[in-house]
């Protein structure tokens, strides 16, 4: 009787690297990941858009303002 052992590959012990150097290399993706997406979005055209907007709407409500507290003193006697 032949009996025929398959045995799996195994990788070299000497490539495989350690789980400390992994979760640095971990680490260090999510970090340029992030960096990638934070400088990405925030240089896009939109938010000097929104910027523009907020400025537009902070003048509009101190306009509002001053129009409702001259519209108070002249109905008050």
């Amino acid at each position: 009787m032949i009996r025929i052992y398959i045995v799996p590959h195994k990788p070299d012990p000497e490539r495989k690297l350690s789980m400390k150097s992994r979760l640095i290399l971990i680490a260090i993706m999510f970090v340029v990941i992030n960096l990638i997406f934070y400088f990405g979005f925030d240089s896009s055209d939109e938010s000097e858009e929104s910027v523009e907007l907020d400025d537009k709407n902070q003048l509009n409500i101190e306009i509002n303002t001053k129009s409702e507290q001259e519209i108070t003193r002249s109905i008050t006697p």
